[in-house]
């Protein structure tokens, strides 16, 4: 895609002695800037069939999905602490933004944002919420009629727990989930590389907010094993994903 930031898929990960199914699990930035072309794409290649959309409801509401063909779409609105705060920057205004970061860079609530975001998506029962809806709507999608996409902002934070999550689910180790999440830090670095910071806390915000940091995600990954085991057993515990659906969402994307 070129119209879509951070756009890739989870096709031809290696699984034990499997691998996902090319084509069918699609991730990405948001797409309000859809191109054409692209669209014409996502119908024509991937057949995408349902779109998940993880932004806040009044960050979609600003900048709508272009949807592709007749794919569903279904908003599974994240927010945080009751807000509709945003993790992912705003790309419509990315130079605002970036100023107001590095003006408050010190302020204990933008280095909480930093270092807890995901803590609140992975253990505020809103958050949790959200990801059983994920997982509830996905297992009603049949793989043999398309694609489906899901998305925040940047495609890092919300979209990319998703990803963890459902790599977990169909039985991918600690090594895989971070390799996948560290091609989001991979793909925004030319542009936290191109913002000039001056201090400690204005580096850790920019890397964190603006590109990926998978030392904070990992960090929350490490509370996970702690309090629940594995990830799978987190997802069992919370979210509703039992080793059943596992089976079937394994029997469905894994080859």
């Amino acid at each position: 895609l070129t119209s879509a930031h951070n756009a890739r898929q989870l096709g031809g990960y290696q699984i034990g002695n499997q691998r996902i199914k090319e084509n069918l699990l699609l991730r990405s930035a948001k797409i309000s800037s859809l191109s054409e072309e692209d669209s014409m794409l996502l119908c024509d290649k991937y057949k995408v069939q349902c779109i998940y959309d993880f932004r806040g409801k009044k960050e979609s509401l600003s900048a709508p999905d272009v949807i592709p063909g007749k794919a569903r779409y279904l908003s599974l609105a994240l927010s945080f602490s009751g807000e509709e705060s945003e993790t992912d920057t705003k790309f419509e205004n990315e130079e605002q933004m970036i100023g107001m970061l590095l003006q408050y860079a010190d302020h204990p609530s933008v280095q909480a944002m930093c270092t807890s975001m995901y803590d609140v998506i992975f253990f505020e029962e809103s958050s949790q919420e959200v990801y059983r809806q994920f997982f509830a709507d996905l297992l009603t999608v049949k793989p043999e009629d398309g694609a489906v996409l899901w998305h925040c902002t940047q495609g890092k934070d919300r979209a990319g727990s998703a990803s963890a999550m459902l790599l977990a689910a169909l039985g991918a180790d600690r090594e895989l989930i971070m390799a996948d999440f560290i091609l989001s830090k991979d793909y925004y670095d030319p542009m936290t590389a191109a913002i000039k910071t001056e201090t400690e806390s204005q580096e850790t915000v920019i890397n964190s907010l603006i590109g990926a940091n998978p030392v904070i995600f990992e960090a929350t990954l490490d509370k996970v094993d702690a309090k629940y085991g594995s990830l799978r057993n987190y997802l069992t515990e919370c979210i509703g994903v039992t080793p059943e659906m596992m089976n079937v969402l394994r029997d469905r994307y894994l080859e």
